[in-house]
């Protein structure tokens, strides 16, 4: 059996990634695999932001622009 695998470039807060990836994935398989908490951040996708993770996200595409901004309670 032959798995299809494939590279994907992507801006994430700012820099370049090429990721090799063997299946389509979403913004919150990313978030797990940099290891983010989704309690605590807003992402921002091809410039709209998204504050909650409940709703499905797009697929991750080619030359997709992520920003992921923590939220810092403090007083």
């Amino acid at each position: 059996m032959k798995i299809k695998s494939f590279f994907i470039s992507l801006y994430l807060n700012g820099y370049k990634y090429k990721l090799f990836m063997n299946q389509p994935s979403q913004i919150v398989d990313l978030l797990a695999f940099f290891n983010h908490q989704k309690e605590l951040i807003i992402i921002e996708h091809n410039g709209k932001i998204h504050n909650s993770l409940k709703s499905k996200f797009q697929y991750i595409q080619q030359e997709d622009k992520i920003e992921i901004i923590t939220i810092v309670g403090g007083g």
